[in-house]
């Protein structure tokens, strides 16, 4: 008997869910009784092929006819793996003849930490998930998020300037931020249109208003300075959006999107942040589309970046998932 298993070698980091078994085997005379090879984790089968194919590397190594068919390739998944340190993979050839498989490789694998199934679009991941996915299934919206970013709020502090100031928070979800800023002295006041979220910041004892979309039930100049994150990519018309926020807090408008930007950095690597598959994103924006678009209501506006993408550039420089703004009058 000769073979060589390729992947995963001995001790190889692997996951559980996609764990590439590659190699080859050839059996002399009883080659055609191969019926299929199989790997097993933790003594647990995870996958198996029937098919065996040729490689011309092998053939040629030793001597074998051009057309022996010997390489295997499948990729395994563990429903039930355990996580994080040493597994026992074994992969064995089954034979035609009935008689006990035989043992190709034995050896620790390092089962990495991260399940994956855990990630947004995780479900994914799960083999009991078998009907055919839809556009409104992957291009969801999820629910509001319970904690915002510390990174956003350092921000905004910074460009608030120091409290006292009467800060209106437009789209405010469940009020992360409005929790922090009146804890270090803000004057804030949410503004959020989904019923549940409202009734989130009552029970949290958060000033908030229920808004329709249409417009904003403030007086003019009722407020210093207003928050908008994570909220005008949703706006379907921005202009009427933004000028309604500059008649009531005409001094100062601070503004995160995603960074649209960084579909291009990340094209090397065929990726695109999950966040942009947000089925309710009506508006893309860049530096240059953001900047113009804000200059048409407040005359000074500077435009960079927050939230540095895990992924570097080939290069090896940061690109960011968001897009930060400051306009003021």
């Amino acid at each position: 008997m000769k073979f060589a298993l390729d992947t995963p070698l001995a001790d190889a980091p692997c996951d559980p869910l996609a764990l590439p078994v590659e190699g080859w085997v050839y059996l002399g005379a009883d080659q055609a009784k191969i019926i299929s090879v199989e790997a097993l984790l933790d003594g647990a089968s995870i996958g198996a092929t029937t098919q065996l194919t040729v490689r011309a590397d092998v053939n040629a190594t030793h001597a074998l006819p051009p057309q022996t068919a010997t390489a295997f390739r499948f990729f395994g998944y563990a429903a039930a793996p355990k996580f994080g340190g040493a597994g026992r993979l074994t992969v064995l050839v089954h034979l035609s003849d009935g008689g006990p498989p035989i043992i190709l490789a034995d050896h620790s694998i390092h089962v990495i930490f991260q399940d994956h199934r855990q990630n947004p679009f995780g479900v994914l991941l799960t083999p009991e998930l078998v009907a055919l996915h839809n556009r409104e299934h992957i291009y969801g919206s999820g629910p509001s998020l319970a904690v915002g970013s510390g990174e956003m709020l350092a921000l905004a502090q910074r460009y608030l300037g120091p409290p006292p100031r009467r800060v209106l928070d437009v789209g405010c979800g469940l009020g992360w931020y409005g929790k922090q800023l009146r804890a270090a002295g803000y004057d804030w006041h949410g503004a959020e249109m989904k019923p549940a979220d409202c009734a989130a910041m009552m029970a949290a004892g958060l000033p908030h208003t229920q808004v329709d979309g249409t417009g904003l039930p403030f007086a003019d100049d009722a407020f210093d300075a207003a928050l908008c994150i994570e909220v005008l990519e949703h706006i379907a018309e921005p202009r009427a959006f933004l000028s309604e926020i500059r008649r009531v807090a005409p001094p100062r408008l601070i503004i995160s999107v995603p960074n649209a930007e960084l579909i291009a950095y990340l094209h090397n690597y065929l990726a695109v942040p999950w966040h942009m598959l947000e089925a309710d994103h009506k508006n893309f924006f860049t530096r240059a589309s953001l900047g113009t678009l804000l200059r048409e209501f407040h005359p000074h506006v500077e435009v960079s970046f927050h939230a540095a993408h895990p992924l570097k550039t080939p290069e090896g420089t940061t690109a960011f998932y968001n897009l930060f703004a400051v306009a003021h009058s």
